[in-house]
C-alpha cells in the first residue's frame, strides 16, 4: 500500500521508485545475469535465476501462484520460492522433473512457500491447475525442432568457431518424447502452443500476465534469413484471447562475443538478443 490520504492497493507491491526504474523496455546482461548454477547444466537451455526473478517481483505480489508449463530443471519456481510466491512447474521429462524437485529440496527460505513439480505433459495442465488461480506464467517453450538443428550446424560448420569457443554455447535435445513440443516443425508447435494458450487463458486470473521468453531464429539452409519467433508466440497469443500487453528486450551483446556471419556475399547481424513477450488475459476475464 502506498502511504498517503489516497492510499491505492499496488497489485506487485513495489514502491514507485522501484516500479519506474523496473520500467526499461531494454534489460542488460548485467541486470539479469545471475551465475549458472551447477543443476542448470544438465539442461541444453535455461534462463537465469536473476531474469525469473525480475519478471515475477515485477508481475506478482508475495504469495501468487506463478506457474511454469516448460519447468526444466526449475528456475522458475526456485525464484518464486526465493521472492514468497507460490509455484507449480509442469516438465515433461522425468530427468529434469527430479533434479527440479532435488535443487528445491536444498532450498531454505525464512517464509517457504508451496512448490510443486508435476511430472507431466503441459497440454494436459487443467488437471493439476485450477482455473484462475494463476497470477504470473513464466516460461522458455521448447520451440520446434530448432535445436536439433542447431546441433547438426555446429557438427557440421561451426563446431571450432568462435559461437562454441569464445560464447561457450551448448545446445542438446531434452530428449526422444514426441510429445515434445521441441521436436515438432515450426508450424506444428505454433498450433499446438496455441492450444496450450487457450487452457493457460482459463487458468490465468483475469488481468494475469503470461511471459513468453523466445530468441528470433534463422534456417538460411532452408532459405529463411529470420525466423520471427517473438511476434508469432504475440500473434497466437492475441488469437488464444491475450492482449499484447508489453515487449521487453533482453540485451545479452555483452556477455557474447560477435561470430562473422554470411562473409563475404551475404551481411547478417549477429542475434545477441532474447525477447520476452507480455500477454494479459483482459481484466474482465474474456478474451477477445
Amino acid at each position: 500500500m502506498t502511504k498517503g490520504s489516497n492510499q491505492k492497493r499496488v497489485f506487485n507491491d513495489l514502491p514507485p521508485k522501484e516500479w519506474t526504474k523496473l520500467s526499461r523496455s531494454v534489460w542488460t546482461s548485467r541486470e539479469v545475469s545471475s551465475a549458472r548454477e551447477k543443476h542448470h547444466l544438465e539442461h541444453g537451455a535455461t534462463f537465469s535465476s536473476a531474469l525469473a526473478e525480475r519478471a515475477i517481483k515485477m508481475y506478482t505480489s508475495p504469495g501468487d501462484l506463478v506457474l511454469d508449463p516448460f519447468l526444466g530443471v526449475g528456475t522458475t519456481i526456485i525464484a518464486a520460492r526465493r521472492l514468497g510466491r507460490r509455484g507449480i512447474g509442469i516438465e515433461l521429462y522425468k530427468k529434469f522433473a527430479d533434479l527440479a524437485e532435488e535443487v528445491l529440496r536444498q532450498e531454505t527460505t525464512d517464509e517457504p512457500m508451496e512448490q510443486r513439480v508435476i511430472c507431466e505433459d503441459s497440454r494436459n495442465l487443467s488437471k493439476w491447475v485450477e482455473p484462475e488461480s494463476v497470477q504470473l506464467v513464466f516460461t522458455s517453450p521448447p520451440y520446434a525442432n530448432f535445436i536439433h538443428k542447431s546441433v547438426k550446424d555446429r557438427r557440421k560448420t561451426n563446431k571450432k568457431s568462435r559461437l562454441v569457443l569464445d560464447n561457450k554455447s551448448v545446445v542438446k535435445p531434452y530428449g526422444g518424447n514426441p510429445d515434445d513440443f521441441g521436436n515438432l516443425n515450426y508450424n506444428e508447435f505454433l498450433s499446438q502452443i496455441k492450444d496450450l494458450m487457450v487452457d493457460l487463458l482459463t487458468v490465468t486470473v483475469p488481468g494475469g500476465y503470461n511471459i513468453w521468453v523466445v530468441k528470433d531464429c534463422r534456417d538460411t539452409e532452408n532459405g529463411i534469413p529470420l525466423i520471427d519467433v517473438h511476434s508469432d508466440i504475440a500473434r497466437i497469443g492475441r488469437e488464444a484471447g491475450f492482449l499484447y500487453h508489453d515487449l521487453i528486450i533482453w540485451d545479452q551483446n555483452d556477455q557474447r562475443s560477435l561470430v562473422l556471419l554470411g562473409y563475404p556475399s551475404v551481411f547478417y547481424v549477429n542475434v545477441n538478443h532474447t525477447f520476452l513477450v507480455v500477454l494479459r488475459k483482459p481484466p474482465n476475464g474474456k478474451g477477445k
